[in-house]
């Protein structure tokens, strides 16, 4: 049943928010209610330092009764990492991304961020991207959240029946400040200065926070804002359309056989790998990200609680991303005059491209610069909540919006060199698959250049998203004595989600290789710039600068395209039918549990049913048409979370349950992302069932002292209708993808795996943790992607009185990606390692610093074709960064 909630929302929200109603805020909302052992056990702790913070995190694990891991703030602006995605790689069995140098998203014990669920105070928060080609996922995006505004985490990886279900790997609640939780008059202030040895720019970073609350304790507020400012560069190696295969002949010759270059005559062959494109790409960004987080509670009575919180953080992500793309694949673009080469154990390790072909009509360099002037991703949560307690009953309700929108603006220009053009040529060097190259010596004109290049393909487009979910949710609770059983809680929850993706574009038509087209690249040259690749195979490379301001000029004085036009003109910019949707959901939950307590043992048992409804529109490209499908399913979802007490400190745990993660959004829509100038796109399939999992956990905790303990846990995933990518090629809407992504539901899949945890406390003030998780896959024809088999981190530190430092690394091994036409793209083994330290000048007054990889580490890929073979991929190399900073309090 389709339940519209924002009309109601927003009238509520603006009544307090305007009118200053403060009884307009018992009408509805409120957060999970947590244990109240847990809550005592918390309440007697004081956060100062690390020590007394993984104490309280070793607290919250220690008295749940599910499976969670958390994360504390050291003190009031003090959490332990600059990014929270940073933080939370420090807990056992989770890995992060960190393809721009900041941690973006989170896996869970093998589930890639997609199939895991991200709650601020226990509600949804609306995601978004500032990137063009990022598809819309259910993934929060971490970069977008300032760490000052949380004061900790916990990680759920069993589940429970009173927790939003969607989490196949886990679920992350951040947790927010409030004011009644603080003294009154709380200041926080933090001034930070972080230089990126890439971009060689030092940007800086603020964020304070006030908390008020009146003497009687009734009623607070508290206000916290944050400003960064970064300066990104990142250099990098970029191979296309990785692991193609082709038949590679030392004396083919074009000009006599141009119709079969793959079909030599027999004997005259080898078999070799080649990319069909080789980038030296430089991405720079300029991002701004301001953060505001709102607390107001009110408590006239003992019984009574009511608050409302606004979040609101924006970013701001003007980039420019420029690629040198040499070709040596003569069977994409067609045949160009390929002199002899070399192969070595079925790779291609070294090869000339001549241009200069009379037979040739390819394009074989090209040079994309993309625009992004303008590009911005914003998250905004919205919610009211109250909680009355009873004598022997608690009654919480909560009402909410929250929304996440982008811009992502994309003025995309592309020189092509023609292939008959004898000036243009480069040699491609692979020794051992393990260093692909392109020298451009024989091409000195690149940094200066006339008219061996022409601006031949020019597009400009505004993709803008919206993922917005409106909440409403009551929770009871009753204090019981039926034996064991000593609370029964039931809740109800209604959810109406949206996600709609619209894409306009104007492109330049009857632009034609080997002519002039829009212009000549020496009539665009403004200098030159170079990309050093210090640390990836490709070597330094050096190409003209080109005026943005002239293209766009150019662009835009085209005249309009009409009907039969053969001349260079512009289309008017319009919707791109392709590449727009909208993904509506209802989704009702309703759930019964009951906490039950003996002599040793402990636990909770539960049953959650949630029904979805879902609508996804779009186009029909095959006959010009809007097109829906209306989808629905309904899940029963059983938990069961048991802890038994072998000693004072010495606990098993046990944990069984199911839990679903719904396909991303762009995978249930109609919608094409295509990205031609590279060959390659992705397709949404509306038919996607929900992934649902069956999971069990087995675990013991020893708890040797306040802020020490060694844990193993065992756990296991069975997944029905597990959702697999699949990258083939195609023809959409008249154009040839090279390699186009596909989403299948495909049969069973499955998983097994263990956490491995110590960590030890010293009298002396020094400190050991480390962790390890090894997760196999089971069961599946397809490889789990973002899945590293050995996920290991460990941490040191020391505190004194005033003086603390930290050393902390991190390695996940292999992982897949996806599944290519001809074989399957995997992320190489990632190390890591970050140190910081901090000095109390005063009680109120800290000095500290942070270095990121310090061990100047890259991100790589690896092909890998289907008879094994493999060869390095693409690289990408975000340098160090350095932060030094203050913080104040009062």
């Amino acid at each position: 049943m389709a339940i519209n909630l924002r009309g109601a929302i927003r009238a509520i929200n603006s009544a307090v928010l305007v009118g200053g109603s403060l009884s307009a805020m018992a009408l509805s909302g409120a957060v999970f209610a947590a244990d109240e052992d847990k809550l005592e056990r918390i309440e007697e702790i004081e956060v100062l330092g690390i020590r007394q913070s993984l104490q309280k995190s070793m607290d919250i694990k220690r008295f749940s009764s599910s499976v969670v891991d958390a994360i504390t703030s050291e003190d009031i602006g003090k959490f332990p990492d600059k990014n929270v995605a940073e933080s939370l790689a420090r807990i056992p069995g989770v890995a992060i991304s960190r393809d721009f140098g900041e941690g973006q998203g989170v896996t869970i014990r093998g589930m890639e961020p997609s199939r895991n669920l991200t709650l601020v105070n226990g509600q949804a928060v609306g995601t978004s991207q500032w990137f063009v080609l990022a598809d819309a996922t259910r993934n929060f995006n971490y970069e977008l959240l300032s760490p000052e505004m949380i004061g900790s985490v916990e990680v759920y990886k069993s589940a429970q029946a009173d927790i939003d279900e969607g989490g196949l790997g886990g679920t992350v609640i951040l947790n927010t400040r409030k004011p009644l939780d603080l003294d009154a008059n709380t200041i926080n202030l933090s001034v930070d200065a972080q230089y990126s040895d890439l971009s060689e720019e030092t940007d800086p970073s603020f964020s304070g926070l006030y908390s008020w609350k009146n003497e009687s304790e009734t009623f607070g507020a508290m206000i916290a804002v944050s400003r960064q400012e970064r300066t990104v560069r990142r250099e990098t190696t970029e191979l296309f359309t990785p692991a193609y295969f082709t038949q590679y002949d030392r004396d083919w010759d074009a000009s006599t056989n141009p119709a079969t270059p793959f079909n030599p005559p027999a004997g005259e062959t080898e078999q070799g790998m080649v990319p069909w494109g080789v980038g030296s790409a430089l991405f720079e960004q300029e991002r701004e990200r301001t953060g505001v987080d709102i607390n107001l509670q009110w408590a006239p009575t003992d019984a009574f609680t009511t608050g409302l919180h606004y979040f609101n953080s924006e970013m701001e992500a003007d980039n420019t991303n420029s690629n040198l793309i040499g070709i040596p694949f003569r069977g994409v673009f067609g045949p160009n005059n390929v002199s002899e080469g070399t192969v070595e154990n079925g790779v291609i390790t070294e090869l000339a491209v001549d241009g200069g072909d009379p037979a040739g009509w390819a394009n074989h360099v090209a040079f994309d610069n993309i625009y992004r002037d303008g590009s911005t991703m914003e998250t905004e949560i919205l919610d009211l909540e109250f909680d009355f307690q009873g004598d022997s009953y608690a009654i919480s309700a909560q009402v909410g919006t929250t929304s996440g929108k982008g811009v992502n603006n994309d003025f995309f220009t592309e020189f092509f060199a023609y292939s008959q053009d004898p000036r243009v040529n480069f040699d491609f060097y692979n020794p051992g698959g393990d260093a692909p190259s392109i020298d451009y010596s024989r091409s000195p004109w690149l940094s200066n250049p006339t008219d061996q290049m022409a601006l031949t393909g020019v597009f400009d487009q505004t993709n803008k998203t919206d993922d917005t979910e409106d909440y409403a949710q009551v929770d009871v609770n009753f204090d019981v004595a039926l034996g064991p059983v000593n609370e029964l809680k039931f809740g109800a929850k209604a959810r109406s989600r949206s996600f709609e993706q619209e894409r306009y574009k104007s492109e330049m038509m009857n632009g034609a290789p080997g002519t002039e087209s829009l212009g000549w690249a020496g009539d665009f040259a403004a200098g030159s710039f170079t990309v050093d690749h210090d640390e990836t195979s490709m070597g330094s490379t050096t190409v003209f600068l080109p005026n943005e301001g002239a293209m766009r000029d150019a662009f835009f004085g085209l005249s309009t395209c009409t009907s039969g036009s053969t001349t260079l003109c512009r289309t008017k910019y319009s919707i791109e039918r392709a590449s727009s949707y909208e993904i509506d959901e209802d989704i009702n939950s309703v759930y019964a549990m009951a906490k039950f307590e003996g002599n040793r043992f402990r636990g909770n048992v539960g049953l959650r049913y949630v029904e979805t409804d879902t609508t996804s529109s779009g186009w029909d490209l095959a006959n010009d048409k809007a097109i829906s499908a209306d989808g629905s399913y309904d899940n029963v979802l059983p938990s069961l979370n048991f802890v038994y007490d072998l000693t004072d400190d010495l606990l098993l745990r046990f944990a069984a349950g199911k839990s679903i993660s719904r396909p991303a959004p762009f995978a249930l829509s109609y919608a094409v992302n295509l990205t031609p100038e590279t060959s390659s796109g992705t397709a949404g399939n509306p038919a996607l069932e929900p992934e649902e999992a069956t999971q069990f956990e087995f675990g013991a905790e020893w708890y040797l002292s306040d802020a020490s303990l060694l844990s193993a846990t065992m756990f296991k995933k069975d997944i029905e209708g597990y959702i697999y990518t699949t990258t083939k090629s195609g023809t959409i809407n008249g154009t040839y993808i090279n390699a186009l992504t596909t989403f299948e539901n495909g049969d069973n899949a499955g998983l097994e795996g263990v956490e491995l945890s110590a960590q030890y406390s010293f009298d002396n003030g020094f400190g050991l943790g480390a962790n390890y998780t090894y997760t196999n896959q089971t069961e599946g024809d397809v490889a789990f992607p973002m899945l590293s088999e050995d996920v290991f981190n460990a941490t040191a530190y020391y505190e004194g009185n005033n003086f603390t430092a930290r050393l902390n690394y991190s390695y996940r091994s292999e992982f897949f990606k996806t599944l290519q036409e001809n074989g399957e793209l995997l992320g190489d083994e990632q190390v890591q390692w970050d140190a910081q330290i901090s000095y109390a000048i005063t009680d109120n007054i800290t000095l500290r610093a942070e270095l990121l990889n310090i061990t100047d580490e890259t991100i790589d890929d690896i092909y890998r074709a289907g008879n094994g073979q493999e060869v390095t991929g693409t690289q990408i190399y975000n340098g160090r960064r350095f932060f030094v900073g203050a913080s104040f309090k009062f």
